[in-house]
């Protein structure tokens, strides 16, 4: 086989029929695996319409969990080419979508492939777009200066089977896709990013299912920290893609850092040179200098956010041009940067404390 895909479902899927029509239709010898943990009566009876000489479904009638279900259906696979896709994601209709995966799986052990969300009306969907086009920036900048990156968004992404062999397969970790991309990193894995084909995620629209899944992102991310930072840390990563990777994830944290490494003096002088300059000007009285002192660190916060969030803007554009990403809209990213990623940030920050301090080692919606 020149491929062999992955799809795990948990339930159901809404998107697995057009997913295997696209599939089944590609001009490649392929085959095709399905793993459904727990299906649902009505997608059980959907199964018996959707397998054949090229799909195969392998059901669980308990949840097994999603590590287990891929290492499951990988040893019955024979293609050189392994790719895993998610059952939520809505493949195009791009007629060489798998043959351009395999030419570029040619060169490298690991392919991350290009990921848009489907902006829908909903609030949510509207700022995961940002959010995904982030990963793909940070994908990016890893494929282009170190060829090689210690984390994926396991949504799409191909991996040769010699490489999935030697760092043996999935573990059951809550950042499974995380975690196998960690240890091919570490194996000296090569790796690439493409947008000659992508795939599209369709996210939570509802507060209360997109809680529950940041919940688990967030553990799953702190105990990856704290099972990998060590070996990390060994390893050297250009400060280059690491420090960038690091703004284009969680850009409003430059605020933060700013507003510690910027002086107060400065502010508290240009005040001065502006009021003593309204006073001799204009006639204006000392209270006003003394209203701009008491300020001066807010005003010096308003500052550097909206000059901030001006810088992330300017970039984000350049790499919305050069990834393909058509929908970026000023207003959109403003949300996102000032109200969304800080609601994350503190999701992400509560889970660490989870992990770190309370030693929490399960997330919530996860089966070992």
């Amino acid at each position: 086989m020149d491929i062999s895909i992955f799809i795990p479902v948990y339930k159901e899927s809404n998107q697995l029929a057009s997913m295997l029509n696209k599939l089944s239709s590609q001009n490649v010898t392929k085959e095709i695996f399905v793993a459904v943990d727990e299906p649902t009566q009505a997608f059980s009876e959907n199964i018996k319409h959707l397998e054949n000489d090229n799909v195969r479904f392998i059901v669980n009638k308990e949840r097994i969990g999603k590590a287990n279900a891929l290492n499951s259906i990988a040893k019955l696979s024979s293609g050189k080419v392994m790719l895993f896709l998610d059952s939520d994601v809505e493949i195009s209709d791009e007629p060489d979508f798998l043959r351009k995966i395999i030419m570029e799986m040619q060169m490298v052990d690991m392919l991350d492939i290009k990921k848009e969300v489907s902006k829908g009306k909903s609030f949510l969907s509207k700022m995961a777009y940002y959010e995904y086009f982030t990963f793909n920036i940070n994908t990016w900048l890893s494929s282009r200066y170190m060829h090689k990156c210690p984390a994926v968004n396991g949504a799409a992404f191909a991996i040769n089977r010699e490489m999935f062999e030697k760092v043996g397969g999935f573990h059951k970790a809550v950042a499974e896709d995380i975690d196998i991309a960690t240890r091919a990193f570490l194996a000296d894995s090569s790796f690439a990013y493409t947008s000659d084909v992508e795939v599209k995620n369709v996210v939570y629209s509802e507060w209360g299912k997109w809680f529950r899944q940041r919940r688990r992102w967030a553990i799953g991310q702190a105990l990856w920290v704290e099972h990998w930072y060590r070996d990390l840390a060994k390893k050297f990563i250009k400060p280059q893609v690491f420090l960038p990777g690091l703004f284009f994830l969680y850009p409003s944290i430059a605020i933060l850092f700013l507003c510690v490494l910027v002086p107060n003096l400065w502010m508290y002088n240009s005040l001065l040179v502006f009021s003593l300059f309204l006073s001799v000007k204009f006639n204006i009285l000392m209270p006003v200098f003394l209203v701009s002192l008491a300020t001066a660190n807010l005003l010096k916060i308003l500052i550097i956010a909206l000059s901030s969030f001006g810088l992330t803007a300017a970039v984000f554009y350049g790499f919305s041009r050069k990834l393909g990403f058509k929908e970026m809209k000023l207003h959109e990213l403003f949300v996102y940067y000032f109200f969304y990623l800080n609601v994350w940030l503190a999701i992400i920050i509560f889970g660490h404390i989870q992990v770190l301090a309370f030693r929490k080692k399960v997330a919530p919606d996860w089966r070992t």
